[in-house]
């Protein structure tokens, strides 16, 4: 049922707000557009008038995130005066992105593949551009990470962060911010000289 706040907020927005959280809930392929248009407080007929199709929702959404993330990120980038200043704003941009909207970080991260492939190689070069931010502090802060490493440990870095920023832990934003905020940067900065040295330990 819509809110008189929704109401107040421009038609298309209150559609990709709708759309974003049963594409979470139920997935892209099971939610419908009658769905869409119930849960934004109109019929679905109506959501025609805005959108073209389901698709176009879901690439609005995307491509909308990605490069909202990319500029913000390259702000951020260029602004630092040290890597591991550049490194920490990136990681608190990319953990406050998802926090503040898991079910648009879960749909990015699971219903991509639905796009058309011209949505998708557009979405994906976002992404490249975006990470490759993270690849040159980290390797000023990391020297014995080639670029090809350096790239491994920022992506999975950020597939950690997704998956606890979209599960439902019950934290407050703060305490689960800081959480996850503190694993990616202990997963992108720890050296490679201190996990050899643990596995040692272990062997022994």
């Amino acid at each position: 049922m819509a809110t008189h706040a929704n109401k107040r907020r421009p038609r298309r927005e209150q559609i990709l707000e709708a759309a974003v959280e049963l594409f979470q809930r139920d997935g892209y392929h099971a939610t419908g557009i009658d769905e869409i248009g119930a849960t934004a407080g109109i019929t679905g007929p109506a959501v025609y008038r805005h959108f073209a199709s389901k698709e176009d929702i879901l690439e609005t959404l995307l491509v909308d995130m990605s490069g909202r993330s990319l500029a913000r990120a390259q702000t951020l980038a260029n602004e630092a005066t040290t890597p591991a200043e550049a490194l920490r704003a990136l990681v608190d941009l990319s953990v406050e992105t998802m926090l503040d909207n898991p079910a648009l970080a879960y749909v990015a991260q699971y219903e991509r593949r639905t796009l058309p492939r011209k949505s998708r190689l557009a979405i994906d070069k976002a992404e490249r551009l975006y990470f490759e931010l993270w690849v040159q502090p980290l390797m000023e802060l990391r020297p014995e990470l080639s670029e090809a490493e350096a790239r491994v440990v920022v992506y999975s870095a950020a597939a950690l962060a997704v998956a606890a920023a979209t599960y439902k832990s019950g934290l407050s934003r703060d305490a689960a911010k800081d959480l996850i905020v503190t694993m990616m940067l202990n997963t992108l900065t720890v050296p490679e000289r201190t996990i050899a040295r643990q596995r040692g330990r272990r062997a022994s």
